[in-house]
């Protein structure tokens, strides 16, 4: 192999590299992190607080409430939207709107959503949950609002259903 052919293929797997790189990160990730002006306020879920079917209605001091909502079945590999109502007078109030789930006590990678809010005021994302090797089906739904009165998180336990 000639020296000229080595530094061509050493050239072509730094581009790969590279490009392997940006291909496996989502870009709305590599932006600028969001600025916390505070502490983050834990906001209490109702025991019983359903994520599936009707919904979950969460109060924020200060700014009112939210209903976060999934439909009836959520199963594993298949699409879901998940959607946060602004009720009143939080629509105006509220900025960034995130999810991500986990599984307590096991590692089911990042599964961490932004919610893109829609025309009519709430915030939808459609997501995938992995399956647990383990059959699990017990997962913890972390909410994230930001506002101007601060950041807030809740954390809604709910049950995928069984393929």
């Amino acid at each position: 192999m000639s020296m000229k052919q080595a530094r061509w293929l050493v050239a072509t797997f730094a581009v790969l590299a590279v490009l392997s790189f940006i291909w496996g990160h989502n870009p709305t990730h590599l932006g600028k992190p969001q600025t916390v002006s505070g502490a983050v306020q834990t906001i209490p879920v109702p025991d019983g607080c359903p994520l599936k079917g009707k919904g979950c209605e969460l109060t924020l001091p200060q700014l009112g409430s939210v209903l976060v909502q999934a439909p009836d079945a959520i199963k594993p590999l298949q699409k879901f939207a998940l959607t946060v109502t602004p009720i009143g007078e939080t629509a105006k109030s509220l900025g960034a709107v995130s999810v991500s789930f986990q599984m307590v006590g096991m590692d089911m990678g990042i599964n961490q959503y932004p919610l893109d809010r829609q025309a009519d005021g709430q915030y939808r994302q459609t997501i995938i949950l992995p399956v647990c090797t383990s059959t699990r089906t017990d997962w913890v739904a972390i909410l994230s609002l930001n506002s101007p009165k601060g950041d807030f998180v809740a954390k809604i336990p709910f049950v995928v259903d069984r393929r």
